[in-house]
């Protein structure tokens, strides 16, 4: 696809979010509102094309690794699940076995799967209330977690790029 071709596509798609997310945010189609939201997103299309070209994007995931988030509703239930045994034991005095764990990190490069893939294992890693991604060290090909009640690292974690920890 061409580059003006690819702008274009951005643009209409950047146009329609901006327009939908507008509409949305007023829940009204009356004209005075509809012209400020036209001036909003005119704003916004600019500034957003404009990034675009300044900074471009490395972020292209895959819909397998989109998909991941699959996983997140039961993984967010028995985490909680585990966060309420850890209250119960704290509350009976005994301390959280809390810690922080290292695990092997296999996706380094600069592409943008690659990048996609790390900012995703974070993202979906640190919503359950358990584990929380301290970092990825791409340096050292490991992945710093901390997890209040110590488990085996979440399936999609190991599906975006990690590894079991030695």
């Amino acid at each position: 696809m061409t580059t003006g071709r690819r702008n274009t596509v951005r643009a209409l798609v950047l146009s329609g979010s901006f327009s939908l997310f507008w509409i949305a945010c007023v829940a009204s189609l009356h004209r005075d509102e509809l012209i400020v939201g036209a001036a909003a997103v005119a704003l916004s299309l600019g500034f957003s094309l404009f990034m675009l070209h300044r900074l471009p994007v490395y972020f292209r995931p895959t819909a397998g690794d989109l998909l991941q988030v699959r996983r997140l509703p039961r993984d967010v239930v028995v985490d909680l699940a585990r966060i309420v045994v850890v209250l119960a034991e704290d509350c009976l005095g005994r301390r959280a076995p809390s810690v922080f764990r290292c695990a092997p990190w296999q996706v380094n490069g600069k592409s943008g799967r690659d990048v996609a893939r790390r900012v995703l294992a974070v993202a979906y890693t640190s919503v359950s209330p358990n584990c929380i991604v301290v970092g990825i060290d791409r340096k050292r090909q490991q992945i710093l977690l901390h997890q209040l009640r110590p488990d085996g690292l979440p399936t999609l974690t190991q599906r975006l790029g990690a590894g079991e920890p030695a």
